[in-house]
């Protein structure tokens, strides 16, 4: 029952595969010769390993005959295989007809030679196919390596472009001299007093290129880079020959020294000074003026060249730019230059000593020769100009002919270049070349003075001072030895010492001294301490801290009355009683402010920063160092001590004490204390510092100037400051003494100066030796009788706005 029920089932499932067949039997004839070689392929699958199909050896498969069907149904079956062998037989060999006709473009040759014939080209076409294809295959990964060591190439370039430095003008005037220069205010000119060049016996004179004639500019053009107008730094013609020389060189094959360089690149090389003969240094130079044509115009570029090259030597100075070359070789300015002789100094800077004119007149014929010929074949001279370039006699300034027709011409040695710098350097001197050094180092972001006078020192500045000669020499006969400083102030094994400084009210430093007794060369550029600082002002202070800052924030008035007392008991750490005064502790009296300040009164400063509780360090601080410009530490002397009584850490220098007080004699007004009053660049004389066009800052109103003026007159008049007193000049002014007596200060006003000065000793030590010594008679011997006598008559500023005299 169940056997034959499974046999139907089965019956009835083949029956259907069989009509699914058969509405099927039609797909080989719609095949495609690719069709057909998969399904080929497909079919060849099935056959047996021996490579016969089981309908050619005449037997039944085994899958037919182990259907569980009935024999009728397997003969179905192996009739239906048997058919569809006969079709796959038939497309294959339809196939290989098809093979045979694509081989042979069309219908097969019956001859045999024929058939070869046709292999063989096949056979060829196959070959060089392959060679072909294995070629452009070699070809693709040729490119594609190229592109990629390109790419790499490409990147190292970029890389070794942006990591090269540029070059800066600056460094092409660093190669000249710096100045230093003093007004004669007898001849109202100034006066060379300071010369510094980076090497000795070297003249290096700056020329304006506009001062230059054309054909000055055009003779070295035309014979060291005729396409300088035209390239962008690097003449890669010129380049590539430059180039293969150094190639061959350095594989041994020598030749003579390669050039190419454009005026750019020898510029750039000449004040580098890298000219190793190298790959790298090349790319260095190519980068280097590619980028400096970038950033300056054709002109800046051959006015520095014109100024740096090298022109070799004459009466052994050594000749650096075609100013100083036309005066050395021709006695004259290079703007008054023949066109011959314009050749001639455009022939030299190829090889400076060997086409010195002076010491091979031959040599530098012939190249001058060829410059000439350049500049008439670039058209920059005239056919009747080269012929009398040609003919036209060259005189020397070494020739005894140019000697006996010139009497009266132009010499190195007249030039400033053969200046000699004074022995022992004057204070003014050391103190320009230390405010100059400091301003470097501020904006080129350098990490000292010295790197900053380094730079100075490289050459292309002139600075102006502000020195008046007449008072400078004054202070110095008062320095020069201890008249004017009583003995008894000396202790043992040391005298007592002393440095002043004197501003007019725009900031000028006319005058200074930094020491008593006579300088010496060993005393050169050391300790300054009128523009250092470092000793303890004292009570010179408190006008400018905390009586300052009380008037101008209407704290107190001249007539507001204080105890005078200690501070609440611990306020100030370390002290249980804090201040005393100069002559001991507080007196317990009641006065007005004007009186604490006329007698150098402690308490009252003290009083005014601690501000009934609320501290105002911060506020009196701020006022000193930011309205008035005090020079303060921070971390030291933001505290009671220093504020209140001038036990400062180091201390303000005399220059900038007389500074800050400069707005009491002038309305308010504060310029910068200065000894610079212009700098310039030496190539273009424009200004690095100009203080003759500055504006001032309003560092406290009219009325806290006015109030702080006259408050300061009754020190001079009724108080501390009485010995200063001067008989025609108004004074005001404060004395000051730091703890111990190690220090004494004085600062005094008149309408026409303001001044400071210190007295004390070199170390800084605790000396009684100057106990009850008096500042201010000191000052009035000193500068006071100058000032006295030099008095303009103008009055000290006025404010209507206060009742107060």
């Amino acid at each position: 029952m169940d056997n034959k029920n499974g046999s139907q089932n089965s019956e009835d499932y083949i029956d259907k595969i069989l009509q699914e067949t058969e509405s099927t039997g039609d797909i080989l004839d719609d095949l495609t010769p690719d069709n057909a070689s998969a399904t080929e392929n497909k079919t060849t699958a099935a056959v047996p390993p021996d490579g016969t199909h089981p309908a050619e050896n005449g037997t039944a498969s085994p899958f037919i005959e182990n259907l569980p069907v009935s024999d009728k149904l397997k003969e179905r079956l192996e009739d239906i295989k048997e058919e569809l062998f006969d079709d796959y037989e038939a497309e294959r060999e339809m196939q290989k007809k098809r093979n045979l006709y694509l081989f042979y473009g069309g219908k097969p040759p019956e001859d045999p030679k024929e058939r070869r014939l046709y292999i063989t080209v096949y056979a060829v076409k196959k070959f060089f196919s392959v060679i072909g294809t294995a070629l452009f295959t070699l070809f693709l990964m040729m490119a594609l390596t190229f592109t990629i060591v390109g790419m790499a190439v490409a990147f190292y370039l970029l890389d070794f472009m942006n990591t090269t430095d540029g070059v800066v003008l600056q460094a092409f005037k660093q190669s000249f001299a710096s100045y230093i220069y003093e007004m004669n205010q007898e001849t109202n000119e100034y006066e060379l007093v300071y010369r510094v060049t980076p090497q000795s016996h070297d003249v290096k004179l700056p020329c304006d290129l506009k001062a230059l004639p054309d054909h000055v500019k055009y003779a070295f053009v035309s014979i060291e880079d005729e396409r300088f107008y035209a390239h962008e730094g690097v003449d890669f013609k010129r380049t590539s020959a430059a180039i293969i020389n150094l190639a061959l060189n350095q594989i041994g094959v020598h030749r003579a020294e390669f050039g190419g360089s454009t005026i750019t690149q020898q510029l750039i090389k000449n004040v580098t000074h890298d000219d190793e003969q190298t790959w790298d240094r090349k790319m260095r130079e190519i980068f280097k003026a590619m980028k400096f044509e970038r950033t300056y115009t054709k002109d800046d570029i051959l006015e520095a060249y014109l100024n740096e090259i090298y022109f070799s030597s004459i009466d052994s100075y050594h000749m650096y730019g075609v100013e100083a070359a036309s005066i050395g070789y021709f006695g004259k300015p290079a703007s008054e230059l023949t066109i011959a002789e314009a050749a001639v100094l455009a022939a030299i800077p190829k090889a400076p000593n060997a086409y010195n004119p002076t010491t091979d007149f031959e040599a530098n014929k012939e190249r001058k020769e060829i410059c000439l010929y350049k500049m008439f074949e670039l058209g920059v001279i005239s056919a009747d100009q080269y012929e009398q370039a040609m003919n036209e006699k060259i005189l020397l300034t070494t020739m005894p002919e140019f000697k006996s027709k010139h009497t009266d011409f132009m010499k190195l040695t007249e030039s400033d270049e053969s200046f000699q710098n004074p022995e022992v350097l004057t204070w003014p001197i050391e103190t320009a070349l230390a405010e100059i050094g400091d301003y470097l180092m501020e904006t080129n972001n350098l990490e000292s003075r010295e790197a900053g006078l380094a730079m100075f020192n490289g050459g292309g500045y002139k600075l102006y001072l502000t020195t008046d000669r007449e008072l400078q020499a004054h202070l110095d006969d008062t320095y020069k030895d201890w008249y004017y400083f009583p003995e008894s102030l000396s202790t043992a094994g040391e005298k007592v010492q002393s440095a002043i400084a004197v501003l007019d009210y725009k900031g000028h430093i006319l005058g200074l001294e930094g020491k008593i007794g006579e300088r010496t060369p060993e005393d050169n550029l050391g300790w300054n301490i009128a523009y250092e600082g470092g000793r303890q002002p004292g009570s010179t202070i408190k006008p400018v801290t905390t009586y300052g800052y009380a008037i101008e924030n209407g704290i107190i008035t001249p007539y507001t009355c204080f105890y005078d007392e200690y501070l609440p008991y611990g306020v100030v750490p370390g002290f249980d009683y804090w201040p005393r005064n100069y002559d001991g502790a507080p007196s317990g009296g009641y006065y007005p402010v004007e009186y604490f300040l006329k007698q150098s009164i402690n308490t009252l400063p003290a009083q005014i920063v601690y501000n009934n509780g609320d501290i105002a360090i911060e506020q009196v601080f701020d006022f000193a160092t930011r309205k008035l410009h005090l020079n303060l530490d921070p971390e030291w002397d933001k505290d009671f001590a220093p504020l209140c009584i001038g036990a400062t850490r180091t201390g303000p220098s005399v220059i900038n004490l007389a500074n800050a007080y400069m707005p009491y004699g002038n309305d308010g007004r504060w310029y910068k204390a200065s000894i610079i009053s212009r700098c310039e660049d030496v190539m273009t004389g424009d200004a690095i510092i100009d203080n003759e066009n500055r504006t001032y800052e309003q560092a406290v109103s009219h009325e806290t100037a006015y109030i702080m003026n006259r408050m300061l007159s009754k020190v001079i008049s009724a108080g501390t400051g009485t010995a200063a007193a001067l008989w025609n000049a108004p004074l005001v002014g404060k004395t000051g003494t730091s703890e111990d007596w190690r220090d004494i200060s004085f600062v005094g006003l008149t309408p026409d100066y303001v001044s400071a000065m210190w007295v004390g000793y070199d170390n800084g030590t605790n000396s009684w030796a100057i106990e009850g010594a008096n500042s201010a008679g000191i000052w009035r011997n000193v500068f006071g009788t100058y000032a006295n006598d030099h008095y303009s008559g103008d009055p000290f500023p006025v404010c209507d706005t206060v009742d107060y005299y």
